[in-house]
């Protein structure tokens, strides 16, 4: 993904609702010099705080990587190593989009370094696009994984092992010493 195409999203979305950044950062925590780096394509940002600036603008994850949506076709198909990829080195999480997000689907490979972990602070909804107001299936293709939902006692799962998520979750860590793979396809409520 380039860094200049989702600073001028995020950009754009900031002025269509007529924010400042210091509006912007009042509402998300967010700090007004990090997000004009972000916006001038100067800073990498990461997949959690993405998803509270796409929590709070109300668009989808995928909208900011990928931009504007089109029409949906009867059929699309994605080649190996197509799709739009967003990667967070601090996090240890790359994703990669399994064509674009014009479906109530969505799917998405998600590649997790040794201990890499998504987890949204102060008990925010879930990792809005990877857990974000869908119910999700996630499948572990490689790896061990820990998921925690809102309530309930955490998970761990292995290669092999699916699980079924109402209303996302707070915590999806990899607790293998190695990297771990996810399918997961997110299917959007209420569409």
């Amino acid at each position: 993904m380039n860094k200049l195409d989702l600073g001028t999203r995020l950009r754009a979305l900031r002025t269509e609702r007529g924010l400042s950044l210091s509006q912007l950062e009042a509402a998300t925590s967010i700090s007004s010099s990090f997000l004009s780096l972000v916006e001038s394509g100067k800073s990498d940002i990461t997949i959690s705080r993405l998803v509270r600036l796409a929590d709070f603008f109300d668009v989808e994850l995928s909208d900011l990587v990928e931009g504007s949506r089109v029409e949906r076709k009867p059929l699309e198909v994605i080649r190996d190593g197509e799709g739009s990829v967003l990667a967070s080195s601090s996090e240890g999480i790359t994703t990669r989009f399994l064509g674009h997000q014009r479906w109530q689907l969505s799917p998405r490979v998600t590649d997790y370094d040794a201990g890499g972990t998504l987890e949204i602070a102060g008990g925010e909804q879930a990792a809005r696009e990877i857990l974000h107001h869908r119910e999700l299936f996630i499948y572990i293709v490689t790896g061990t994984f820990e998921i925690t939902v809102r309530g309930e006692d955490s998970v761990t799962l292995s290669r092999g092992d699916a699980v079924l998520i109402r209303d996302g979750a707070d915590r999806v860590a990899n607790t293998a010493r190695r990297p771990g793979r996810l399918l997961i396809v997110g299917v959007t409520l209420g569409s």
